[in-house]
């Protein structure tokens, strides 16, 4: 029989794990801000890094010094909130290798005000007489504006598209929101991110083995809405629905998503819907995906793994 080396040298890890499925910036009791861990081969990538991400990583077992990548979607803070933890502690402890982290124009402002954030603490020291190392010196910051390929190492290809989760241009606010996709060995994963639903996102997960999309119980949510703001005016509330509707994807168009760019699962996660359990809005959910889908469906939860395996 083939030894266990040989067999995960035939077919190395790809997996994705959930650390944080909460959608929106208000903090929840059950869910944690969107932060995923992409395994693949001997790597650990981060994919955004919403607030809770040490401690998810923490949680099944993992270390942020196991980290050698960061990818960013985006730059609205539920997103990106636990990267000074991840990097900060990563330093503090001391952790050997170098950090590469990938997002859009504004990365590299946002890792500087980190790195500074982390000065005082260079000049005081850990109280071990050693030396502190520049918190700088093991992070390197690579803006992507959408249409670039990467090659990340073992095998591992991510492509980027430009998404419609922002109304203005890049020239008008200087950074944009990104849709992802890993391709390694013939086995692909799509991560929508925060976007609407748009052709390019089908196009760039065509032939995906897994879509991990955001969803949003567009009609439940509205009225929920409604019912604590009675009084919002009709142009206000048009311009909520205009905004939900184009840069969130409802239930029924992830499963349209799912189905014209033929993926072989549907994993739903950064869940948008009126507070309370999830299982309350998963009807809702289920009901719309399957409009239009009817492949495997998946509903996250925190700290979820999802593998995909070799043929």
């Amino acid at each position: 029989m083939p030894s266990v080396a040989s067999a995960q040298d035939a077919c190395p890890a790809f997996r994705w794990t959930t650390l944080g499925t909460a959608g929106g910036p208000v903090p929840t009791p059950e869910r944690s801000e969107p932060a995923n861990l992409l395994d693949a081969g001997g790597m650990a990538i981060l994919v955004d890094t919403g607030d809770g991400t040490a401690d998810a990583l923490a949680q099944i077992g993992r270390q942020q010094g196991e980290v050698s990548t960061v990818v960013i979607s985006h730059l609205h803070w539920d997103h990106v909130g636990g990267l000074a933890a991840v990097l900060g502690l990563r330093w503090m402890n001391t952790f050997p290798g170098e950090v590469r982290v990938y997002g859009p124009p504004g990365t590299q402002a946002v890792v500087d005000g980190i790195i500074a954030s982390l000065r005082p603490q260079q000049r005081v020291g850990f109280g071990t007489g050693a030396a502190v190392a520049d918190p700088a010196a093991n992070i390197r910051v690579t803006e992507l504006t959408g249409g670039e390929t990467v090659d990340l190492g073992e095998g591992l290809r991510m492509r980027a598209a430009r998404n419609s989760h922002f109304d203005q241009s890049i020239e008008e606010v200087g950074t944009v929101s990104l849709s992802l996709r890993f391709d390694m060995g013939g086995r692909s994963i799509t991560y929508t991110g925060d976007s609407g639903p748009i052709t390019e996102l089908t196009a760039l997960a065509e032939g995906s083995d897994m879509l991990l999309s955001e969803v949003i119980a567009l009609e439940p949510l509205i009225a929920e809405i409604l019912a604590t703001r009675p009084d919002m005016p009709a142009q206000v509330q048009a311009a909520m629905r205009q905004h939900l509707s184009t840069h969130h994807i409802d239930a029924g168009e992830v499963g349209r998503l799912a189905a014209e760019a033929g993926v072989g699962r549907l994993v739903l996660t950064h869940f948008a819907v009126p507070p309370g359990l999830l299982s309350e809005s998963e009807r809702y959910l289920r009901d719309g995906v399957r409009q239009h889908y009817s492949g495997p469906l998946d509903l996250a939860r925190d700290l979820a793994s999802y593998d995909v395996g070799c043929d």
